[in-house]
This record gives structure tokens, sequence and C-alpha cells, in this order.
């Protein structure tokens, strides 16, 4: 452990994996998401009638906290270069007539127009402006109701015969912060303890002090591993601490299960990490092959997690792939936990998947030890 404290101390590639590049990278993922959820969304609205009705719907529309009218005008052509060019992300048509066409108990369709290229961005814009128009659609409905001799209650009814009592559990705000904080920042960290352990392990077989490294160990390669492991363990574990408390005391995301269970689970995801970055350097005995090799593989592994794509939509053998990576059960753990208050019995499995990836991590502990020991494992770039 000191002979690693003071390679660390003497090469900055070591310091930045180990310090400077989790911190950059927690932080400026905590601001990008620190909001929660996408506001004031830019859109364009296209007033062709100028009543009264028009204005009503371009000011609710104003009014609603996730889009922000910032251009109106008369011309299509030149609504379509602001879509194309991402300065709006929808375009609202007020047709003419269409205030007329109410009055007459006629259909009066507002064509609107959605810039789909961020799924996200194009699902908050089309429920702000479909909600909006839903509801004015409605008030006008229920005003002609009523002048016709029903009452307010009855009108209700007619307008809206099956009432929607809509219940959002486990993260009522629908807030992005949660969910995509939550795994972002912890996969920044499991990224580089994952790189570096790679650098660190590789490192040993690009210069040819393997034999130092088990003799600081009494030749037990095990020693030697935790040795030179424990302060990136500890550090590491330092900042799952750090993302804790931007999570749950800054963000106020909530903590509905057991913490002592959450930061378990993060410390053995860690060390998992960890030991698969050896796994990665024994079967390539290259530390260049096993940096780029393995950075493909942990980058993979968010995709495959079902954070940005439900699993439950992909065919069979995704399925299957997205259990080779820790990553996937640890989201999942820290989900059930955080935000569902699960049960401990039923995010124990998520635990016992994190130590089977420690397991095959030991595995090629006595692989590791033959390539420090050969010196035709020794040099390689």
């Amino acid at each position: 452990m000191n002979r690693e404290i003071d390679r660390i101390k003497q090469n900055p590639a070591y310091r930045f994996l180990l310090l400077g590049g989790p911190l950059v990278g927690i932080l400026l993922l905590f601001f990008i998401f620190h909001h929660g959820v996408a506001k004031q969304l830019p859109i364009a609205v296209l007033d062709q009638d100028g009543s009264s009705l028009s204005i009503k719907i371009n000011n609710a529309l104003n009014a609603s906290p996730d889009v922000q009218v910032i251009a109106g005008t008369q011309d299509i052509f030149q609504a379509q270069e602001w879509l194309k060019q991402g300065a709006i992300h929808a375009i609202v048509l007020l047709p003419g007539n269409l205030e007329k066409k109410v009055f007459q108990g006629l259909e009066a369709p507002v064509p609107v127009y959605i810039n789909g290229t961020n799924v996200t961005v194009a699902g908050v814009v089309q429920r702000s402006v479909v909600t909006t128009l839903s509801t004015i659609s409605g008030g006008i409905q229920l005003k002609k109701l009523m002048l016709s001799g029903n009452n307010k209650a009855q009108a209700m009814a007619r307008v809206m015969p099956v009432n929607i009592q809509k219940h959002v559990l486990f993260n009522p705000y629908v807030n992005y912060g949660y969910f995509l904080n939550s795994a972002m920042l912890y996969f920044t960290l499991f990224l580089f303890a994952f790189m570096a352990s790679v650098y660190s392990f590789g490192n040993e077989l690009k210069r040819g002090t393997g034999l130092d490294l088990l003799q600081a160990g009494n030749n037990s390669v095990r020693f030697a591993i935790a040795g030179k492991m424990l302060p990136y363990t500890l550090i590491f574990s330092g900042f799952s601490m750090f993302i804790a408390y931007l999570l749950y005391e800054v963000e106020g995301m909530p903590l509905k299960g057991n913490f002592l269970f959450i930061f378990f689970g993060q410390f053995i995801a860690i060390i998992s990490y960890q030991l698969m970055g050896l796994m990665f350097v024994a079967v390539t005995t290259n530390m260049r092959l096993s940096l780029s090799v393995g950075s493909a593989y942990i980058m993979m592994g968010i995709t495959f997690s079902g954070l940005t794509f439900p699993l439950e939509g992909m065919s069979e053998f995704v399925k299957l792939v997205s259990a080779i990576f820790p990553f996937t059960w640890w989201e999942k753990l820290m989900i059930s936990q955080s935000l569902r208050g699960a049960p401990i019995r039923e995010t124990l499995p998520y635990i016992c998947y994190l130590l089977i990836f420690m397991l095959m991590g030991m595995a090629w502990f006595k692989t590791y030890k033959r390539c420090l020991s050969d010196k035709k494992h020794w040099g390689k770039l």
C-alpha cells in the first residue's frame, strides 16, 4: 500500500484517474441535471386568426412552465427555418377562422409541428402543448353545455365522462435528476475506478516491476493486489459518499430504503470494477489493449443497463447481454432501495450478482501472478 501511495505521488496520470477526473466528472453531471426538469423550451406561435380565442391560446401556452413562446410570425417558412436551425422546438399554427369555427360548433384543428430529433425535448413540448389545447377546448365545451341549461357538475360529466386520477409513484415530480444523476454520477465513479485499476495493474507489466510488487506482498499475489487496490478503494468510497451527499442533501432525492445497504452495494460495486480491470489486464497482458477493450466494455454497460431505453423493450438476447455488466445490477439496487424503498430481500440478488463479478476477477489472480513473474509479458505498450 505504501508503495502504491508513492507511485500516486510521483505519477500525475494516477492522480488524474484517482482525484481530478472523478471530481470534475461528478460536478459536471450534477450541475447538468441539477434542475431536474426541462422548462421554458422555446416554441413559435403562428397566429393567423388574430381573434380573442387565439390570443387566449397564445397566452396559455406562454404561461405553461414547460414551454415559452419566443416568436410570433405570420410566415410559416420563416418558422420552419427557425425549427431547422434549432432556435425553436415546435411550431403551433393557429389557422384563420379558428374562433369562428369554434363558435359554429365545427371542428377546428390546430396543427403542431414538433422537432423530434431530441426525444426528451419533443415529449415535454408535445405534452405541454396538447395539455394546454385540451384544457382550453374542454373549457369552451363546458361553457357551451352550461349555457344550454346543464349545471356545472352535469357539464363536467359530459366533457370528461371518464375522469383519470393519475398517481406517479416513487418519483412524483418526474424529476430527471433523480434517476439520471443517481445512475450517471455512480457510473462516472465506476468508470474511473475501472480505468485506474487497468492502468495501475497494467503499468506493472509495462514497466517490468512485477517482481517488485510481489516482493512487497511477501510473494503473495493476494496481499500484493489487496495492498495495491486499497488506496484506490478508500478514495473512491469517499467519492461515493460525496455523491450520496449531493443526491440526498443538496438535490433532495428521496431515500426510502436502507442507506447502509446502498453504501455496502456501492462498495462492492467499486471492488467489482477494480477486479474486472485486473481481469482485463491478466487476459490481454497489455496495458494499452486492456484500456481500449475495457473502455469499450464499460461504456456499453450504461447502454445495456436499461437507463435510457427500458430492458422490457429489448429483445431477449439483449436482455441476456445486459447481465454481463455490473452496472446493470447496481442500477437496479440503487433505484429499488432509494426511490422505491423495496424490501431488502428483493435487492439481495443484486448484491449477489455484484459478488459474482468480484469472484470472476479473483479467479485471475494466479494468471496475473504468472504475468508479473514472466519477463516475456514485460515492457508491452
